[in-house]
């Protein structure tokens, strides 16, 4: 027996709304916009939705045309009956549908930023507990490439004694710290974007007089002088969601002259201020420069940041090692 008119239109509904959220998954996936939605290990679980939802899609899709009369499940969950139920329960899917194909893909900007509050320092607790999650040899790998670099003796002692971990959620930025303070120029990456600011943050007094060069979106408030304004980005654990902007104080005479949620480039040197009675890093900008927004605005927390830092200057490394020899 075939099923009535209106049971046909109901699965036929869900197979189409199944579907069209695979195929926007998968667009956000080619267009490269998931960053703007999700940390990269949740973009992971996520783009395992597409083909599981597709076969779910072309099962109610078979049973609309093809299926028996009853219902597909017998999980004793009735159809929806009535106009008002069925807009209720199917516009739960529709309308989030619509809004994501049909409204730009863009990143947070500064006036989110005002309604959470920027922070000027490392963010929350939370963040750093994944320094404890990491085990001993871990550690223990850090220390030994620092030992075992080809500084002299002299340098090696003085980089412990000036960076010593506070305890043991420091230990990862005391390292990274002391790969930071070897370098001519400081370049905040956006891969260990915090981390960078986080450790030279923990270590201000040993960072000031350092050159520095960071890049973001302009953000300034109500109670900033006219030379100052704050070099920000999103930091996302998950989701936007729960994205907390963070940002550093820039000085500059020309700092009027950027608007709010310009991207920039800035190169200065790094001072320490006084920002709500606290203090926290400042740049004392030498050259502000304007740029195009990244293709991944948000920056994420990074499981091993020193590891990051030696991949992404290993050649620099390599370099010196055979300068030194």
């Amino acid at each position: 027996m075939k099923p009535s008119l209106s049971l046909r239109s109901h699965y036929l509904l869900r197979s189409l709304l199944i579907a069209a959220l695979a195929a926007y998954i998968m667009h956000l996936n080619a267009s490269n916009s998931l960053d703007y939605y999700l940390a990269p290990h949740m973009q992971t679980l996520l783009l395992l939705c597409p083909v599981p939802l597709l076969f779910i899609a072309f099962g109610m899709l078979w049973h609309a045309i093809a299926g028996a009369s009853g219902e597909v499940c017998d999980c004793e969950h009735p159809l929806p009956s009535g106009l008002i139920k069925n807009i209720s329960v199917y516009g739960l899917f529709t309308v989030p549908l619509l809004f994501g194909l049909l409204l730009p893909d863009q990143a947070l900007g500064s006036d989110m930023a005002a309604k959470k509050g920027m922070i000027y320092t490392y963010p929350n607790p939370d963040v750093r507990r994944k320094t404890e999650e990491r085990n001993a040899p871990a550690v223990s790998g850090m220390e030994k490439h620092v030992t075992n670099d080809d500084q002299t003796a002299a340098e090696d002692i003085a980089l412990n004694e000036r960076f010593v971990p506070k305890d043991i959620y420091s230990v990862e930025f005391a390292e990274l710290a002391k790969r930071l303070y070897t370098l001519p120029v400081i370049r905040v990456e956006p891969d260990i974007f915090s981390e960078t600011v986080g450790a030279m943050d923990m270590y201000k007094q040993h960072f000031q007089g350092k050159a520095i060069t960071v890049q973001g979106f302009v953000f300034r408030d109500g109670h900033m002088n006219e030379d100052t304004f704050a070099v920000s980005r999103f930091l996302v654990m998950c989701c936007t969601a729960d994205a907390v902007p963070f940002g550093v104080m820039v000085r500059a005479a020309n700092a009027s002259s950027f608007a709010n949620d310009a991207w920039v480039q800035i190169d200065g040197t790094i001072q320490v201020a006084t920002v709500d009675g606290k203090e926290t890093l400042q740049i004392q900008a030498e050259r502000i420069q304007p740029i195009e927004e990244p293709s991944s605005p948000y920056i994420f927390t990074n499981p091993d940041s020193v590891a990051e830092f030696d991949e992404l200057y290993s050649n620099d490394i390599e370099t010196k090692e055979e300068i030194n020899q």
